[in-house]
């Protein structure tokens, strides 16, 4: 029986809608699965972190903190680098290799001529030598200029007393070999090059950008950013997050497993534990202090070389006595603080941590003896007005501000103010002199003791207690002069016998790293100055 024409078209016009539509749903399936697939693998190869604070800068010329090295570290390397775990061996970075003569006292390195920036530029002994001038150079003001000084002629150069950077012991001896001459014996100067503030910068971008000199040159924060690590800055959201994505062009990029990495503004240790726990963040900064003994799974405690200490503003009316910053010190129950707040670490009773390798473990403050102080030096003391005591916007710091108020309260009836407030703004009234008391913690730039005590130096640039003594940095000088290391540790013994006689600074306690590595993290680096490198780090999913 013949169908009507109608019914003809109605039924191929029926077919022709049904084709569009399985048709439609065919490929937003495919492409959909595509893209959702796309995303997953992205996400699996991405390592998120959670970051203490906003950093103040990535150049490595200019970060101060552990936390801005870490991101500098990823995005930037010197000539050496730090092993996948510890901190003993010495591994090549840009420098595929060197020489160091009988007394530690020049080297000569090797580069590699396949180590380029990150937009193809080649990488040159020139390079080292003038970001090394860079800074140094005294109105470019860098605070880690200070590890320079064991350079011939380097502190001469950033104090300004001589203007000709070609009598600094830094020169490039050929296209590709780099050397640098120290005015003593420094056994353990590759290990300072590790250091963040080592790291070459790409002269020709920030030239092209601005003043190589300037602090206000925004060249490390365009997402053009050009670097020579493993990896590259893909996007900056201020106050939120850091990207940053593998750089294919990384000499030794077959070894970076890792294709992304996110750098997470999360300042609150709760906030950034609950971004762990719901799977946001795979690394914590730290555990909050209230869970530190509650035996939770992905939890790491790691010995470091860190100190968490009160410095004391010494130009305060209320702080400039000895007496009274000893009784401050005498009035804190530590084992207290650590037991009740802190949750970790060992009572300090000195600036070095105990596990210094080497260092002395004596301590004249083992039985120090007790200050009374007379009602006239109370009244000194409190000066008429709360001492202001300033910390960082991190609950612990608020914590450990709180109970410290409470004991001096108790134990010396003064009163102290707290004021908390974003980090960089903290370091800036440090900075000043805006305070009379700061809590704050100091991590090793190096494994040995004269990175600690050179803090205190009377014209150090973190020596933010503004103390001054002269015998003091004479025994740092002196133990600049010593080869023996066991004659050096002792002198560097003498002089921090003689800081805490004096007190400018309060060590509270000798900290542990103790931080959350998600599972699918794997080979997580440790190191006892929180030097960090990503790329023999790979992800487990």
């Amino acid at each position: 029986m013949t169908r009507p024409p109608f019914r003809n078209n109605l039924i191929e016009w029926v077919y022709t809608i049904l084709s569009f539509i399985l048709l439609g749903v065919s490929s937003f399936m495919l492409f959909g699965c595509s893209n959702s697939a796309s995303k997953n693998a992205e996400i699996a190869n991405t390592l998120r972190i959670g970051h203490p604070a906003e950093p103040k800068a990535i150049d490595p010329h200019q970060a101060i903190s552990v936390a801005e090295g870490n991101i500098a570290s990823a995005l930037f390397e010197g000539l050496v680098t730090q092993p996948a775990q510890g901190d003993t061996e010495i591994l090549p970075g840009v420098a595929s290799s060197w020489t160091v003569n009988a007394k530690n006292s020049k080297f000569v390195f090797s580069l590699n001529p396949n180590a380029v920036w990150s937009d193809g530029t080649p990488i040159d002994a020139n390079t080292f030598v003038e970001s090394y001038e860079r800074i140094l150079t005294p109105r470019f003001a860098a605070q880690n200029a200070v590890l320079f000084y064991d350079i011939l002629n380097a502190e001469e150069f950033h104090k300004g007393e001589i203007n000709d950077f070609s009598k600094v012991g830094v020169s490039a001896i050929s296209k590709y070999e780099l050397e640098i001459e120290l005015n003593r014996s420094v056994p353990y100067f590759l290990q300072k090059l590790k250091h963040f503030a080592w790291f070459p910068v790409p002269i020709h971008e920030i030239q092209a950008n601005g003043d190589l000199y300037s602090i206000s040159n925004s060249w490390a924060s365009s997402q053009n950013l050009v670097s020579n690590g493993p990896y590259t800055l893909a996007s900056w959201q201020r106050n939120l997050r850091i990207s940053i994505v593998k750089n294919k062009r990384y000499w030794d990029a077959e070894r970076v497993s890792v294709v992304s990495i996110e750098f997470h503004t999360i300042e609150n240790t709760q906030s950034q534990y609950r971004a762990f726990q719901s799977g946001q963040i795979d690394v914590t900064e730290e555990i909050p202090s209230e869970l530190k003994s509650a035996n939770l799974p992905n939890a790491r405690y790691d010995p470091v070389l860190s100190t968490a200490y009160l410095v004391l503003n010494t130009e305060s009316s209320s702080l400039r006595s000895s007496r009274a910053r000893i009784a401050l010190s005498q009035a804190i129950d530590r084992k207290l603080l650590i037991k009740a707040v802190l949750k970790s670490g060992t009572p300090a009773n000195r600036f070095t941590p105990e596990s210094m390798p080497g260092y002395p473990l004596r301590s004249n403050l083992a039985n120090p003896a007790l200050v009374t102080l007379a009602e006239s030096e109370l009244d000194a003391l409190s000066g008429n007005r709360p001492l202001t005591m300033i910390v960082s916007n991190r609950d612990v710091s608020i914590a450990v501000a709180e109970a410290l108020q409470n004991m001096w309260k108790a134990k010396l009836g003064i009163d102290v103010r707290i004021q908390n407030m974003e980090f960089r703004t903290f370091l800036t009234r440090l900075d000043e002199g805006d305070y009379d008391i700061g809590y704050i913690a100091w991590t090793g730039d190096y494994v040995h003791a004269y990175t600690f005590l050179d803090v205190l130096r009377s014209d150090g640039l973190h020596n933010r207690s503004r103390w001054k003594h002269s015998e003091y940095d004479n025994l740092l000088d002196k133990s600049l002069t010593q080869h023996d290391s066991n004659s050096l540790l002792e002198t560097l013994y003498q002089a921090e016998s003689l800081l805490m006689e004096e007190m400018p600074i309060i060590p509270i306690s000798w900290k542990t790293k103790d931080y959350l590595v998600s599972s699918r993290v794997q080979n997580w680096p440790a190191s006892l100055v929180l030097l960090r490198t990503y790329k023999y780090v790979h992800l487990q999913n």
